[in-house]
């Protein structure tokens, strides 16, 4: 039985739960009597105000009945809390009048029936359940049944005595004999207390003993009957003169092997297997005819040994555990040995040993060792001096190579127009080249895929005078090229339109499918494919377009003698660190959120957000961006709320009590941002919000820490847009004003899969407002030696208190971005062209007339106008569609469905909508883009075709993953609000 059972707890306990439970019925009585009088206070209310109005009498009615139940039920709560309490004191009373008793006050029968009970009430079984009827017994292992399913079919045995051998028996009933049966046996003891008492029952005389002793000393005196005995190995190796072994063989010591097994240590085995035998084969191997160990030197040596499978004694580690140091000259040397009866016998062996040639061989074994050694040392060295030469040159390479493309750059930035209006090549080359740390948190397929979203660059083909050559990052299955033809086709089905694109497979892609390796890197080591890009471009004019510029990249463009159209890789990396962006947006005098630098700790990240937050106490939402990566996948999001900062709404009070002496006045905020520094440090790892390629926050701080973060607010507007704005810049050399390519209104719409969403061109404000902020910092840019595709997101709200628009730096990406990937794909789709100082897209034909009554906002505003009467164009793109569905059917049977779903290109009329998948293997994820004469238009027929898309494929009994409700939802809610406030003047902010 467990000491600590219930059974066994003291009066003192059982009388601090009835106390406990007693205060819990009395708070619930003083309750009741509050709640009947306000039930009073009701009624008479209700019926005060039946008097002067006119109610219905069951009106009336119903209120007196609930009234009346409810009463009711009170008095019974009432009524049960008393009863409870006089039942508690009650069994109170008995319970501490019975257990004050010692057992010896009962007869012999008394006893035997309060046994029995007990014993029914530990054998009794839970309700349909039955009980096993294990018993103790002792059982060999050798008979023991094998097949025997003792779970679920227990064997049944005979009932035997418990032997001497039962040791945790044996300590259990030890305990409960000195727990309940430690008083004395004497019916008087002066000493502790106890006096007899005789009375009468039923005419017979019986002697009882009544405890004259308080609860408390009657407790002290049982505790000081028990004496608990622990086993001290200090005690146990007392008892131990020394260890012996006779002629090599160890004499057997039970006290010791005791010691050894002592608390389920186990180092009896250790003992037999690994310690013995080595100390045996020693004194064998010396003749030692007698040898003492002292035990508490070899238990401390025992013990100390942590891995005995690779454990080797040696004759230096037994002479520390000899009783007796004379006895080591056994060990030293051969001197007793030689004077023992068979010395002579000795000192031959030993002679032959050593004449024989032992020291010779001794020697040559040494030696050979050695060599191998030297060898060894020296294959590592030679192996050591071939990388060290590989690597020195490859950085002569490297430097030649970086140089040599930084002068092919230079002469593309100043030749580019030229260049396009001839015959070229386009070598599209979608690497993302982050540090490999940041590579690593991706999946390595994902990452190809993740690499291949920006396919629409094909679309570079819209130029007559371009030839394509595209990269693939992903497998090239037949199903993909076959997709990547009909789309083409779609738009256009010129022959010579498709001879104009051609996609090459990375021939060692298979070698690092397992590695998140960029495009650039695995080009780098397939020389067919490089093989096969030397043929294309032989004796044509060509340019790289990559994406994210890294080492290998400016290799492929040195060794290919090919520029690449972006600027130098350091100089990109300058422009892609989030926290040297923002120090150069603030250096171009130009609005972005509030932020903090070039945060690599966490005592900083702490104190600069507290900082932060109690300057800006409007800010519900921070963004902690590294330096490096993908805003969506290497940032995390602290949300301000009741679990992250409970005493907000209280600072947020104190601030509007102050109004703007609160930013000026530090000694206002001194208090708070004392309480905020050492509150954030206790909360940060458990309330940011990582994506999910972060699975901790010590994997997204251990990036932190090495690439540094950009603390960023993100502004708590109602309506806020934002405008995505990419534009071309050519090279400072050039003296050529940075060129607009379009723009887009960026809805973020789903987390789960990152869904964006882009509309081209963007509606939301007159574009005229933000073109002085574009404008300045694309000229910022050029000026800094930015040459090549520039995109940024610009934040914009209304500031009502001055109604003035506000437009932030949001986001800035200096490379060939997703937004020109889609704008790109519509001026093909349109055969057209973007019209930057209207911000439209036009397909090349004539207006008619009266498209300008058409345009009016104050007429027709209701009235999309036909594909037939107009030259815009409009267009939605969504980055990632997803359906589990898409695998399960082979390319053609696809398109055959998104036919059926009328999404499908029309080229007469330059409108329609199709998809593409983003690979030919998980097939999971792809894009969507459509493009119509309006945007009202087009919203409409995303939200059809989708719909129907959304049917068809939830036919199916399977259980599907996808976004499709959610984006079916967003575009209905959109195509009934949509305004355009950009042509519709009264609408547009002012």
């Amino acid at each position: 039985m467990n000491r600590h059972h219930k059974l066994l707890q003291t009066e003192e306990i059982y009388t601090e739960l009835i106390d406990s439970i007693k205060s819990a019925v009395k708070g619930i009585q003083e309750q009741v009597t509050p709640i009947k009088q306000f039930l009073g206070d009701r009624r008479k209310e209700i019926i005060k105000l039946s008097r002067t109005e006119k109610w219905m009498d069951d009106s009336l009615e119903f209120v007196q009945l609930f009234y009346d139940n409810t009463f009711k039920e009170l008095m019974s709560i009432e009524r049960i809390c008393e009863e409870c309490l006089v039942r508690l004191n009650t069994n109170l009373l008995t319970a501490i009048k019975g257990r004050a008793q010692p057992p010896s006050y009962l007869s012999p029968k008394e006893m035997g029936k309060v046994y029995k009970m007990c014993r029914d009430a530990f054998n009794e079984t839970k309700e349909n359940e039955l009980s096993c009827l294990c018993t103790w017994e002792n059982k060999p292992t050798w008979d023991l049944d094998d097949t025997q399913d003792i779970l679920i079919k227990p064997k049944e045995m005979a009932l035997t005595e418990f032997d001497e051998y039962d040791l945790k028996f044996i300590q259990e009933i030890v305990y409960l004999r000195t727990r309940m049966f430690s008083l004395p046996k004497k019916r008087i003891d002066v000493k502790s207390g106890h006096d007899i008492i005789r009375d009468t029952v039923n005419g017979k005389q019986r002697a009882s003993i009544r405890l004259s002793l308080k609860t408390a000393d009657f407790l002290q005196l049982l505790k000081q009957r028990e004496v608990q005995r622990g086993f001290s190995y200090e005690d146990e190796l007392s008892k131990l003169k020394s260890l012996t072994f006779v002629d090599g063989k160890f004499k057997t010591n039970d006290t010791w092997l005791k010691i050894l097994d002592a608390q389920g240590v186990l180092y009896g085995s250790l003992w037999h297997l690994a310690l013995r035998p080595q100390i045996e084969k020693i004194l064998t191997k010396r003749l030692v005819p007698i040898l003492r160990l002292n035990p508490r030197a070899t238990f401390d040596f025992f013990a100390k040994i942590t891995n005995f499978a690779s454990f080797v004694l040696s004759r230096t580690d037994l002479i520390t555990l000899l009783k007796h140091e004379k006895d080591a000259i056994w060990l030293k040397s051969w001197k007793n040995q030689f004077m023992a009866i068979d010395g002579k016998h000795v000192a031959a062996t030993v002679i032959q040993a050593f004449w024989r040639g032992y020291w010779l061989r001794r020697k040559k074994w040494l030696s050979e060792c050695l060599y191998i050694a030297a060898s060894l040392m020296w294959f590592f060295w030679i192996s050591l001096k071939a990388k060290k030469e590989m690597h020195r040159r490859y950085l002569r390479k490297m430097l030649v190579s970086l140089q040599t493309t930084r002068d092919l750059t230079l002469k593309l930035s100043n030749e580019f127009d030229s260049i396009t209006r001839q015959p070229h090549v386009v070598l599209h080359l979608p690497s993302i080249g982050h540090p490999r740390h940041l590579r690593q948190v991706f999946n390595p397929k994902m990452f190809t895929i993740y690499q291949n979203i920006t396919i629409l660059r094909i679309c570079f083909v819209r130029n007559p005078n371009a030839e394509v050559i595209y990269i693939l990052p992903v497998k090239p299955t037949e199903d993909l090229l076959t997709m990547y033809s009909d789309f083409i086709e779609s738009i256009s089905p010129d022959e010579g339109v498709a001879k104009r694109i051609t996609f090459i497979a990375l021939s060692q892609a298979d070698c690092f499918k397992n590695l998140p390796l960029n495009v650039s890197r695995i080009l780098h080591c397939s020389q067919e494919s490089l093989n096969e890009i030397e043929m294309k471009i032989a004796g044509k004019s060509a340019y790289f377009l990559p994406y994210i510029v890294d080492e290998c990249d400016m290799r492929l463009a040195g060794a290919l003698n090919v520029p690449l159209l972006s600027p130098d890789m350091e100089m990109q990396r300058k422009f892609l660190n989030a926290s040297n962006m923002s120090e150069m947006i603030n250096s171009f005098g130009l609005s972005q959120p509030p932020y903090k630098s070039n945060i690599t700790d966490y005592e900083t990240l702490c104190s600069s957000l507290s900082e932060l937050m109690v300057l800006h106490t409007e800010i519900s939402m921070w963004l902690i961006k590294l330096n490096y990566g993908t805003t969506s996948k290497q940032s995390g999001i602290f949300l301000i709320n009741h679990i992250s900062v409970p005493f907000m709404p209280m600072l947020r009070r104190e601030r509007e009590k102050h109004g703007d002496y609160w930013m000026e006045q530090p000694s206002l905020r001194a208090e708070f941002l004392q309480k905020m520094r050492e509150h954030i440090p206790k909360i940060i790892p458990n309330v940011i919000r990582l994506s999910k390629m972060y699975s901790t926050w010590a994997m997204f701080y251990a990036h932190m820490q090495k690439f540094g973060c950009l603390l960023q607010a993100v502004p708590p507007e109602k309506n806020p847009k934002t405008i995505m704005v990419s534009f071309f810049v050519p090279g400072k050399a050039t003296k050529k004003k940075p060129k607009w390519l379009g723009t887009a209104d960026k809805i973020n719409l789903e987390a789960t899969h990152s869904t964006t969403i882009y509309m081209l061109p963007q509606t939301s404000l007159d574009i005229d407002k933000i073109k002085p902020t574009v404008n300045k910092f694309a000229r910022g840019m050029q000026d800094k030696g930015y040459f090549g595709y520039l995109a940024v997101d610009c934040y914009c709200y209304l500031r009502k208190q001055e109604e003035i628009l506000m437009v932030l730096l949001l986001n800035v990406f200096p490379y060939y971005s997703y937004c020109q990937n889609y704008i790109d794909w519509m001026e093909f789709a349109i055969g057209g062209r973007y019209n930057d100082r209207d911000d439209e897209f036009t397909i090349d034909t004539s207006i008619v007339p009266d498209v300008e009554k058409r345009k009016s906002p104050f007429l027709y505003t209701e009235k999309p106008p036909q594909w037939n009467n107009t030259a815009e164009r409009y267009a939605i793109a969504i980055t990632q569609l997803h359906h589990s569905k898409f695998p399960a059917y082979r390319w053609p049977t696809l398109k055959n469905l998104f036919e059926e779903c009328d999404i499908a290109y029309d080229r007469k009329r330059r409108q329609g909508c199709s998809i593409i998948l983003h690979d030919g293997e998980i097939r999971n994820f792809g894009k969507m883009v459509a493009v119509s004469p309006s945007m009202t238009a087009t919203l409409t027929m995303m939200h059809k075709n989708l719909t129907k898309l959304h049917r068809i494929l939830k036919k199916s009994k399977t259980k599907s993953e996808t976004n499709l409700p959610t984006l079916i939802d967003f575009f209905l809610k959109l195509s009934l609000d949509y305004r355009n406030l950009a042509t519709d003047k009264c609408l547009s902010h002012s």
